[in-house]
């Protein structure tokens, strides 16, 4: 039962006020946009040309069909995700009207020639998820943590199971939670382990062609992420090798705190994010080591999130004669003002909105020609039939949490019998109405 009450208290945080809908709202928008999407011809069309010109910008710079605004040096198009009676639909438009509803999207993008063989991408992405506020969405991850605070691991997996039984079924047949470790040390500091592994093979009855595409692109990919402050402590670290996935934190009342030392200090605003990856595309490899991110948090009441900024150029391992080949086009993208990412919940009269955002900068040269025609050559195979099985997935997980969710947050009538007493009355004995039965009151599936 305490275990139970753990999960619920972090739903009931995203719900808001009592009665409210903030959780499922923001699970039926996420469905909305990642699970089965029709779209439009044009974006249809417009896809692959972006995919080609991703690394090679003038590929599609000078195709004026595929865009539908454009001026001497710049291009831009705007696109737009809704309901419609054959389902959930996105399409292209000059101009996309501001995302409102729960689930409507609007993606803007821009590509601007800067001079000879150098432009940049901007692009920014927005999903109405309705009511639920971001301070709502911070107490939720904090009350999260208290609950990991307050749990051991048998306790932690039982209670996961049991609160999530629909979404944990699901997402079962991708992901393996093969350790979760909470250790406590005697000043009541919780360092916390998680483990999780992917396993394609899992999902090949399900999703053959989505299982196929993570095995050959995700298994080879090996990473560390590791965020420290201006002192050199880390907060936390992220660890990937052959499908493990391993995320290490430490908690002290609800919050993080240092990995080691100090656990009286909070996170700051400023944070360096450094990140080592390499993987394999066909018979080369490709690695970069020490890529570094100067991020800033956003902790007002109006908006959670995070900006990061790259302007140092990390140490690449590509195939031979590629690098020196390179050269300027690998320093470019950190030039200046560099390239940027962020991601941010934004609250608006109408409701919170999740926004990205990114604006990177791309030097042409013929090697980047060859590495842009392996990317396009994977999202190829990606979109020939592995992404209507991953959106079917994605959709069918996350309204398994929806459901999850509705259970979750039904009130046992005893509890809210409780809250109704009059102030002064005294307990009752139990009987048919104040035993623990579920009411109708939900946040809806």
């Amino acid at each position: 039962m305490l275990a139970s009450a753990a999960c619920r208290e972090p739903a009931r945080q995203l719900n808001g006020d009592p009665g409210g809908d903030g959780a499922r709202s923001l699970v039926e928008a996420l469905a909305l946009r990642f699970g089965e999407v029709g779209r439009e011809p044009a974006f249809d069309a417009l896809r692959p040309k972006l995919a080609r010109g991703a690394l090679v910008p003038s590929r599609v710079f000078d195709d004026a069909a595929a865009w539908p605004r454009q001026g001497r040096e710049w291009r831009a198009a705007e696109f737009a995700g809704y309901r419609s009676a054959s389902g959930y639909r996105i399409g292209v438009r000059p101009s996309a009207s501001e995302p409102t509803s729960v689930g409507d999207y609007r993606g803007q993008l821009r590509l601007e020639r800067i001079a000879g063989g150098r432009f940049e991408w901007t692009v920014r992405e927005e999903l109405a998820v309705g009511p639920v506020r971001p301070v709502e969405l911070a107490a939720a991850l904090d009350a999260l943590f208290r609950g990991a605070e307050a749990a051991d691991e048998a306790n932690a997996r039982a209670a996961v199971a049991a609160a999530f039984p629909r979404a944990s079924a699901k997402l079962g047949l991708l992901l393996n939670l093969e350790a979760l470790s909470l250790a406590r040390d005697p000043h009541g500091v919780t360092s916390v382990k998680l483990s999780v592994r992917v396993a394609p093979a899992s999902l090949s009855s399900a999703a053959p062609l989505y299982a196929e595409f993570l095995n050959k692109y995700l298994t080879p990919i090996k990473t560390r992420v590791a965020a420290a402050d201006d002192t050199g402590a880390a907060w936390w670290t992220l660890e990937a090798e052959r499908n493990l996935w391993t995320l290490r934190l430490r908690l002290q009342g609800g919050s993080l705190v240092p990995l080691e030392g100090d656990a009286a200090r909070r996170i700051p605003e400023l944070l360096s994010v450094t990140s080592d990856y390499a993987t394999r595309m066909g018979r080369f490899r490709i690695a970069a080591r020490g890529l570094l991110a100067d991020v800033r948090l956003s902790r007002t009441p109006l908006e959670k999130g995070f900006v990061a900024q790259f302007r140092e150029t990390p140490d690449w391992d590509l195939p031979f004669l590629v690098e020196p080949l390179l050269g300027g086009p690998l320093h470019y993208p950190f030039e200046g003002p560099g390239s940027e990412a962020g991601w941010a919940a934004h609250e608006t009269a109408t409701g919170t909105r999740f926004v990205r955002h990114y604006r990177a900068r791309v030097r042409e040269n013929f090697i980047l020609r060859w590495l842009g025609g392996m990317t396009s050559r994977a999202l190829s195979e990606f979109r020939a039939g592995a992404e209507r099985e991953a959106d079917r997935f994605h959709g069918e997980c996350l309204l398994a949490l929806g459901e999850d969710l509705a259970t979750l947050l039904r009130e046992p009538r005893a509890e809210r019998d409780r809250d109704d007493e009059p102030r002064g009355a005294g307990p009752t004995a139990p009987n048919a109405s104040t035993m623990p039965t579920l009411s109708h009151r939900t946040a809806g599936s």
